[in-house]
C-alpha cells in the first residue's frame, strides 16, 4: 500500500490487516492448497505475487480481458478455498474501495468516514458473493467497482436524507403554545424509555438525546464546545431513531 494512503480508514486498516495475514504459514498453506485446484495460476507462486499482479493492471471500462480470467478463478473458488480467494479480490480492490469511500467523504462531510469505510467494505462482501456479478463474463474488475460505486452512492443519499438538519432558521416551536410544547416533550419522553425498553436504546443514548432534545442541546457545555465526534454520535442516534419511529408508527 502506497504510503501516501495511510490514512487510518477502516479500508486501509482492513488492507494491513489482511496483507499480514497472506504472510503467515496459515495463509500459504491455504494458497497452495489453492493453486493445487487452480494450476492455470502456477505462474504466481505465493498470493503477494498474484495480488500484485492483480494490482499492476488498471480495472478499468474496456481493459478488462488481462485480469477478468483470474477475476473469474478466484470467483468461483469462493467458499471452496477458505477465505483466500474472498481476500485476494479485496486486496486487489482495495484502492477502488479507498477512492469510492474518500470521494464520497470529501462530498459528504457531514457524514462520519468510519461508517462510510466499514459500509463500503460489507458492500463489497454482499456483491461479490452476489449473483448480479457472477452474471457478468468480461470485465469483471470494472463491473464490480462500479457497483460498489452506485451501492454507496445510494447509501450516503440514504444517510444523508435521514440526517437532522442543523440550521439557524427560527424553530417551528417558537409559535407553539407553552402547554403544546409541554405535551409534546411529554411524548417525546415515552417514546424514548419505550425504545429503551425494547433495547433500541442504551442508558448513554438515552441520556445523550434527552440533553439534546429537552434540555437545549449540545451545542454548549460547561467544559467548552461539545467534541465532533459527539456531534457525529448525535447524528446518527437521531437517524436511528427516525427509522425506529418509522417502523413502530411512533
Amino acid at each position: 500500500m502506497p504510503a501516501s494512503r495511510h490514512c487510518g480508514c477502516t479500508i486501509c486498516s482492513v488492507e494491513r490487516s489482511l496483507e499480514d495475514h497472506l504472510g503467515t504459514p496459515q495463509a500459504q498453506e491455504r494458497y497452495a492448497a489453492f493453486l493445487t485446484d487452480c494450476p492455470s495460476l502456477i505462474s504466481f507462486p505465493t498470493a503477494s505475487c498474484l495480488l500484485g499482479h492483480l494490482r499492476g493492471l488498471r480495472h478499468v471500462n474496456g481493459s478488462g480481458a488481462a485480469s477478468d480470467e483470474i477475476f473469474r478463478i478466484l470467483r468461483e473458488r469462493l467458499g471452496k478455498s477458505g477465505e483466500i480467494a474472498e481476500t485476494i479480490l479485496l486486496l486487489s480492490l482495495v484502492p477502488a474501495l479507498h477512492a469510492t469511500a474518500s470521494s464520497f467523504a470529501r462530498s459528504c462531510p457531514m457524514l462520519d468516514r468510519e461508517d462510510l469505510s466499514q459500509q463500503t467494505v460489507t458492500i463489497f462482501v454482499t456483491l461479490v458473493h452476489g449473483e448480479d456479478w457472477r452474471r457478468h463474463e468480461t470485465h469483471l474488475a470494472f463491473a464490480l467497482a462500479r457497483e460498489i460505486r452506485r451501492f454507496v452512492s445510494l447509501w450516503v443519499q440514504n444517510e444523508v436524507r435521514l440526517l437532522p438538519e442543523f440550521s439557524d432558521r427560527p424553530s417551528p416551536e417558537r409559535s407553539i403554545s407553552a402547554a403544546d410544547l409541554f405535551e409534546r416533550k411529554v411524548q417525546l419522553k415515552h417514546f424514548l424509555t419505550r425504545s429503551l425498553d425494547s433495547g433500541a436504546l442504551d442508558e448513554h443514548d438515552l441520556h445523550l438525546l434527552i440533553e439534546f432534545k429537552l434540555e437545549g442541546g449540545i451545542e454548549e457545555r460547561p467544559r467548552g464546545p461539545v467534541p465532533n465526534a459527539v456531534r457525529q454520535r448525535m447524528k446518527r442516534l437521531l437517524a436511528k431513531m427516525r427509522r425506529h419511529a418509522s417502523r413502530r408508527g411512533c
